[in-house]
């Protein structure tokens, strides 16, 4: 069966630290989004690069290619409600030769989170896809010198001219204040997250504000994966983006009710759509 998504980012180790301890899982909006899609029927695809220490190859569904000793890992430090993120190690990033070989499909998702999406394989997504989902975190972030991960505006590097192209653009309120907003939404849909307080689409001069469901919290780790997979299921469904936006919400609430790769399997999903 041919694939109905490609997915173009890195699994990678997350190393959780809170007051009461360290936790290890397997992370990445790959992982994330794989496990919503399998769980909803959906066929995809994923090119993303993990190093021969990788721990959780019996976790993921979709083996991802192994190149170089170390994987992707990330240290998040949680002080109450607040995150810092730290990069440990980094794989080398997917080439465009990767997602070519991919074939081709209705929707793609570039969904990177150390700076693996290089402008030459996003391209190579848009003309594989009919439609391509892009969570900005894959294009703002960059790692400073003391391993901390930073954010830095698009203007001027060799994703700017490809945003054009790009049919939904996902950001965060803090990724959003790096983009011109104005801009983009007269050509894309774009769409900020805001946490509990669920979303806004900007979509030529119509603006949505969508709420999300109240859940208990437990670990905000991957939400904005799990919104994303809401939103790729809306688009293959052919919902509006409103609409795609507000199943995205419920998908992104269910994430933070657990710690690491939702446990998801069709009867959930099902209670979600």
């Amino acid at each position: 069966m041919s694939a109905q998504v490609l997915l173009v980012g890195h699994y990678c180790h997350d190393r959780l630290q809170r007051a009461e301890g360290e936790r290890h899982t397997l992370g990445g909006s790959a992982a994330y989004v794989s496990r919503v899609l399998a769980a909803a029927g959906v066929e995809h695809k994923v090119a993303g690069l993990v190093g021969e220490d990788f721990r959780y190859a019996h976790e993921v569904l979709h083996p991802a290619q192994v190149q170089g000793p170390h994987t992707t890992e990330f240290v998040a430090r949680f002080d109450g409600e607040a995150r810092t993120l730290t990069l440990g190690h980094v794989a080398p990033p997917v080439s465009a030769a990767q997602v070519r070989a991919l074939g081709s499909a209705p929707l793609g998702l570039a969904c990177g989170i150390a700076g693996e999406v290089l402008p030459e394989a996003l391209e190579a997504l848009l003309g594989a896809c009919e439609r391509v989902l892009v969570d900005a975190q894959a294009l703002v972030r960059e790692r400073g010198p003391a391993g901390e991960v930073r954010q830095r505006r698009l203007e001027g590097t060799a994703y700017a001219p490809l945003l054009a192209r790009v049919h939904v653009l996902k950001a965060s309120e803090e990724e959003a204040a790096l983009l011109d907003l104005e801009r983009l939404r007269a050509r894309s849909c774009v769409v900020v997250t805001r946490g509990e307080r669920g979303c806004t689409v900007l979509e030529g001069t119509a603006v949505h504000e969508v709420a999300a469901p109240r859940v208990q919290a437990v670990d905000p780790t991957g939400a904005g994966d799990c919104f994303l997979a809401g939103f790729a299921l809306g688009l293959l469904r052919g919902l509006p983006p409103r609409a795609c936006a507000e199943l995205a919400c419920r998908f992104g609430a269910q994430a933070v009710t657990q710690v690491g790769v939702p446990r998801l399997d069709a009867a959930a999903v099902q209670r979600l759509l």
